[in-house]
């Protein structure tokens, strides 16, 4: 695929949501022109630009190793050309390509939480070249509130991180007066406290259901299919708070009609100009828990090689290149090496378990 298709892919994440993909930005078009126009240029299975005609000396500085592929690299993607996870993945799969000198292919293999993309790399040798993105639920929630996900983190090797992202707990003072966690939580022991979250399954569910839950609060979720329409709800008051990644949080609360009161991880969230967020292991609740996509093999792919993989990455993000399309994508890299990113899916997919058999088993 040419350059042109790589940017008009950017530009299209751009369009269409912020980072971690959990929701779209208020306002955003579901899908916009430009986001189908772009889907079409990027179909599956189509390769990563080969050409370094604005990249050629930043790339110069990316490490390629000792090891070398003898063919293609595939990486699956279990979402829809266009979207952020996809169009992070060609970020990416540019400096692969770049150091390698080899294709990067990029295969668009939707369903199942990631499961049909699992299962398709599963199929494989075990091959460094053959590669997949993938989201913390898949090995986290997705196999609790779906008997038919059976996947196990056991039969893949972590190559990479690639994005992590914290949820955030917001309300809208106009419509509620509630400005912090002490005033919702005085606020719940009088009435039911309606939140925005997805369905049953999803993330932000599972957190707002722990939380209150913890609290001894009586809460009911007011359900939709995306963060943005939990937002919505909270800005015009036919919720009382909502949780949201950050990404998606950003807009309504530099706009004013939503305020941070927690972050579900071990420390404040200061990534709201003006605000600290508490945290809500410092308010008393030990619920922790990031969005992370990261790239994997299957478990056996020569080490060696997937180590210079994640270097490569590494290394690309640093280049002038890469820090140009993360800024026009709202990319904010994290590449944590393999053993981090599987602790903290190990730790995410025990807490999950631990709030599935309390609060919906």
């Amino acid at each position: 695929m040419k350059r042109r298709n790589l940017m008009a892919l950017v530009l299209a994440g751009v369009m269409a949501s912020s980072v971690m993909g959990c929701a779209s930005q208020s306002g955003a078009k579901n899908p916009s022109e430009t986001q189908k126009e772009a889907a079409k240029e990027g179909a599956s299975n189509e390769s990563v630009s080969k050409d370094n005609e604005s990249g050629a000396a930043d790339s110069a500085a990316v490490p390629a190793g000792s090891w070398k592929p003898d063919h293609d690299i595939t990486i699956r993607v279990p979402n829809a050309a266009g979207g952020t996870m996809d169009t992070i993945t060609r970020i990416l799969g540019q400096g692969i390509q770049q150091s390698t000198g080899t294709t990067v292919m990029i295969n668009n293999l939707t369903g199942a939480s990631g499961a049909i993309a699992a299962n398709d790399l599963l199929a494989k040798d075990a091959d460094p070249c053959e590669l997949m993105t993938s989201g913390i639920a898949l090995f986290t929630l997705a196999p609790l509130f779906n008997q038919d996900i059976k996947v196990s983190l056991d039969d893949f090797a972590i190559v990479s991180g690639m994005v992590s992202e914290d949820f955030v707990l917001c309300v809208n003072p106009e419509k509620s007066g509630i400005h912090n966690w002490e005033e919702l939580k005085a606020y719940g022991e009088k009435e039911r406290i309606l939140f925005g979250s997805n369905t049953p399954g999803g993330t932000t569910h599972m957190l707002g259901t722990a939380l209150f839950g913890e609290a001894g609060l009586n809460a009911e979720a007011v359900t939709s299919d995306g963060t943005n329409k939990d937002m919505l709800a909270l800005t015009s008051g036919d919720v009382v708070c909502a949780i949201g990644n950050a990404s998606a949080c950003q807009q309504f609360i530099e706009e004013g009609t939503a305020v941070p009161i927690a972050v579900f991880s071990a420390d404040a969230y200061e990534g709201f100009e003006g605000f600290t967020v508490p945290s809500v292991v410092d308010l008393g609740y030990d619920i922790q828990f990031k969005s992370c996509n990261f790239l994997m093999a299957k478990k056996g792919a020569d080490q060696t090689a997937l180590d210079q993989i994640h270097d490569m990455i590494q290394a690309y993000t640093e280049t002038e290149e890469c820090k140009k399309l993360a800024e026009s994508a709202k990319y904010v890299p994290d590449i944590a090496d393999g053993e981090t990113v599987r602790a903290m899916i190990e730790d995410s997919a025990k807490m999950c378990q631990e709030i599935y058999e309390k609060y919906y088993h």
